[in-house]
């Protein structure tokens, strides 16, 4: 039977002893705070809610690492070295008070300092509640149960303190480095990714910045925090069994071998993880989120709205991948909108440029995202797919561009036909075909096409027919037509044939989204922040739309190299 005054009594006491250590508070509370600010203040976090969370998950599981291997593990082998555990012996207790007394002081010790966190990171960096706070506890809970409890397993299995700091440290480290805790695991190469699939506090990580980034909830983090509470109960069960009262009792080598036991349940994870990739996937949207959660205030730019206005000298406010603020004239101080500034003076700001008319690769994915990055590195953010190209393979690339698992442009509306106008480039395309020439367009690379550093082709003659002078698609393609910089051309092409420059640009942003009834293609407060930032002034020159400075994809600022790299 199990003695429950016993468990009552012997925790009170430990809660006791260790409210009064001062080394127990230090590392406990004001560490992490140091920690916290650390990483808040060089990550950036006031500018960016997505860092912010990041700081708060990172900081979390490194309380929760030290709370279990050092607060539990060692301390349990510096209580058994100094005697401490043999009075209890004589005494009518079992190992069970104190093993389970550990477990608990560590969780009460701990979880006011993961509200103390989040205190923190409202007041410094504006962070709001967490939509889960639930689950965020349960998750939590388990956490330090699981590493508690794997600490106790180790202080049963070493002879020695010196024993304990070696397995503590083989066991430490490599979570703190590979886990996400420190070194953000988007940044580490596909292969280190799965090796941290193997580690307990990788999923730890992951969960807490689902939870903090995208809101989600214990359900769908069901694995990892199942994961956590069968670890919890394996160790300490197996911690039960090993529990030596006398440092002069001695376990057989092989003994250690029992840590493994604990580890079974993130050897399978991790096992599963490697075949179906899924959390590497998870990192790239958490990756996305938090990168379209940074605030930026672009300012002393021309902007085209895509609505027919044109701000000579203006700036726009993007927080959390919307458009906050459009203003004229000066905007506000960088510091006081906690924001990252970018200064465009002498550039454009336009819309995120729309083909209304592209043919996709057909039937496969991979392929299909390889077009779709490059329309997007070209400043081209969103298209309407036409032709042959499989339904089901578009809709499941449509599906990973919405998570923001796949970067690319954006497939607006899917349609089986082709339009029956030809645009003006497929007519140059053809011609040049049609007289043995290669197409001026494959004669550059894609980095070349949108430099304005490039000899342009000549301008040719829409055909006989007229059609295609106002066609706001290229068809990009379609007779190998490159995709994305077939529509810079275009709009060279549109202008050349008598349309102006302003009427060009507005069949390609806000006229495109309004026949397409979709809320794109203009700069305005509460849209996404998708907009292309151009040297020079295309309202003049069109030709400046293949300047592009930078590519802003619902608030994230578009890596364009790695896309080039990619492709």
């Amino acid at each position: 039977m199990i003695n429950l005054t016993a468990y009552r009594a012997y925790t009170v006491a430990t809660l006791r002893l260790t409210m009064r250590d001062r080394v127990v508070l230090f590392f406990s509370y004001l560490f992490p705070v140091i920690f916290f600010f650390g990483f808040g203040e060089g990550f950036d976090a006031a500018k960016s809610a997505g860092n912010t969370a990041q700081v708060v998950s990172m900081v979390l599981v490194l309380g929760v690492l030290g709370n279990g291997f050092f607060g539990g593990g060692i301390r349990a082998v510096v209580e058994r070295e100094a005697g401490i555990l043999r009075r209890f012996k004589v005494a009518p207790i079992s190992a069970g008070p104190i093993l389970v007394s550990s477990i608990v002081t560590g969780w009460v010790i701990y979880m006011p300092a993961v509200a103390a966190f989040f205190l923190l990171a409202h007041w410094r960096y504006h962070m709001p509640a967490p939509e889960n706070p639930v689950s965020i506890a349960i998750l939590l809970s388990l956490g330090i149960i699981a590493f508690r409890a794997m600490g106790l397993i180790i202080a049963s299995v070493v002879n020695t303190m010196g024993e304990s700091q070696v397995l503590v440290q083989l066991l430490y480290f490599p979570m703190l480095l590979l886990s996400g805790a420190t070194i953000p695991l988007s940044t580490m190469p596909d292969w280190l990714q799965v090796v941290a699939q193997f580690l307990p506090a990788t999923h730890l990580y992951l969960g807490l910045q689902g939870m903090l980034l995208d809101g989600e909830s214990l359900a769908q983090n069901l694995a990892g925090a199942g994961a956590l509470a069968v670890a919890a109960m394996t160790a300490l069960f197996v911690s039960l069994k090993l529990f030596r009262w006398e440092k002069e009792e001695r376990l057989r080598t092989s003994a250690k071998l029992w840590v493994a036991a604990a580890l079974a349940p993130f050897l399978l994870l991790g096992a599963w993880q490697a075949v179906t990739l899924e959390n590497l996937e998870k990192t790239r949207i958490l990756e996305r989120r938090q990168n379209r959660a940074m605030a930026w205030l672009i300012r002393s730019v021309r902007i085209v709205t895509g609505d027919g206005r044109v701000i000579d000298s203006g700036s726009v406010l993007v927080r959390q991948g919307v458009i906050e603020s459009v203003t004229e004239g000066n905007a506000a101080d960088a510091d006081a909108q906690n924001a990252e500034v970018l200064d465009a003076a002498g550039r454009t700001l336009m819309p995120g440029l729309i083909d209304l008319a592209v043919v996709l690769p057909a039937g496969n994915e991979e392929r299909i995202a390889g077009a779709l990055k490059s329309h997007l590195y070209a400043g081209v953010t969103g298209v309407v797919a036409v032709g042959p190209q499989s339904p089901v393979s578009a809709a499941a690339v449509m599906g990973r561009l919405e998570s923001g698992a796949l970067l690319g442009a954006s497939i607006l509306a899917v349609n089986p036909s082709v339009p029956e106008a030809r645009p003006l480039v497929f007519s140059e395309w053809l011609e040049d075909l049609a007289a043995g020439r290669q197409p001026a367009l494959l004669s550059r690379s894609l980095a070349q096409q949108v430099s304005a550093s490039n000899p342009r082709p000549a301008v040719v003659e829409q055909d006989a027919e007229g059609v295609g002078a106002a066609t706001p698609f290229s068809l990009a393609g379609r007779a190998g037509l490159p995709h994305g910089p077939s529509l810079h051309r275009q709009l060279q092409l549109m202008v050349k044939s008598g349309m102006s420059p302003a009427e060009a640009l507005f069949q390609v942003t806000g006229g495109a989204a309004r026949a397409l009834g979709k809320p794109v293609g203009r700069i305005a407060p509460g849209l996404d922040a998708t907009l292309v930032l151009v040297d020079g002034n295309p309202l003049e020159d069109i030709a400046a739309t293949e300047r592009i400075v930078v590519v802003f994809l619902k608030g994230e600022r578009v890596r364009r190299g790695e896309l080039l790299n990619q492709n």
